[in-house]
C-alpha cells in the first residue's frame, strides 16, 4: 500500500480509471490539496464519492472541513499567529516556507509534511519530507543516503507526474540508502497514517 500525500488536482482521467490505478500502482490513498474555497468544494466532493480520497484543508477555511479532512494547509506565518490551535498535521509547500513560518513551525512544535521538498529540512524535527517523480531530482544521492528513512513520505504531484513514477522515485531512493523498495514504501505508509491518524 501507497499513500500519495501531494495530489494536487482530480480530473476525468483519474476520476475513471482510479480503479485501475490503485490496482496497478498499489496508491490506495491520495491526499488532495486545494489551495481555496473553490478547489476545497471539488475535494471534499470528491472524498465524499471515492473512498480513497481525502484532503487538507486551507487553515484559513478549516471550519469547512468535513470528516475527510486529513490535515490543514498553511501558507503564511500569519494564519498561524491567527489560529488558536491546530488539532491536525501541517501540510506546506516548500515554496511558501520562509524564515517567519519556519521559526514559528520549530518554536510552536508543530508536526506534518513539506510537499515539493528540494531540501531536507533537518531544522523541522516533527515535519516528513515529500518525495516523488516532481522533485527527487532535487536531491543528489548523497542528501539522499543521509535522510533518515523515517523521515519520508511519498508523492506524486499528479497531474504533473504520473502515479506509477512513485515507484521510480523510490528506487531512486533505494539506491541511495541501500535499502528494499518495499521497506521505504512501508514505512513512509505506516508514518503518513500515523500522523494522519489513521490506524493500519
Amino acid at each position: 500500500m501507497t499513500i500519495d500525500v501531494n495530489l494536487k488536482a482530480t480530473d476525468d482521467d483519474f476520476l475513471d480509471e482510479i480503479d485501475e490505478i490503485i490496482e496497478d500502482t498499489m496508491v490506495q490513498m491520495f491526499f488532495l490539496q486545494p489551495s481555496d474555497a473553490v478547489q476545497l468544494e471539488k475535494a471534499k466532493a470528491d472524498a465524499a464519492d471515492y473512498a480513497s480520497i481525502f484532503y487538507a484543508v486551507p487553515l484559513s477555511l478549516r471550519s469547512e472541513a468535513d470528516a475527510n479532512c486529513v490535515g490543514y494547509r498553511v501558507t503564511a506565518s500569519r494564519e498561524l499567529e491567527e489560529a488558536s490551535s491546530t488539532d491536525k498535521p501541517l501540510f506546506i509547500d516548500e515554496k511558501d516556507l520562509d524564515a517567519s513560518l519556519r521559526t514559528l513551525l520549530i518554536e510552536g512544535g508543530y508536526r506534518g509534511i513539506v510537499l515539493n521538498a528540494t531540501h531536507t529540512h533537518d531544522e523541522l524535527d516533527h515535519f516528513f519530507i515529500a518525495l516523488g517523480p516532481s522533485n527527487i531530482d532535487a536531491f543528489d544521492a548523497k542528501a539522499l543516503s543521509e535522510l533518515p528513512m523515517d523521515r519520508i513520505v511519498l508523492q506524486s504531484a499528479y497531474p504533473d507526474c504520473a502515479f506509477d513514477e512513485i515507484s521510480t522515485a523510490v528506487k531512486t531512493v533505494s539506491d541511495a540508502m541501500f535499502r528494499p523498495e518495499q521497506s521505504i514504501i512501508a514505512r513512509a505508509t505506516k508514518h503518513t497514517l500515523a500522523l494522519t491518524g489513521f490506524k493500519k
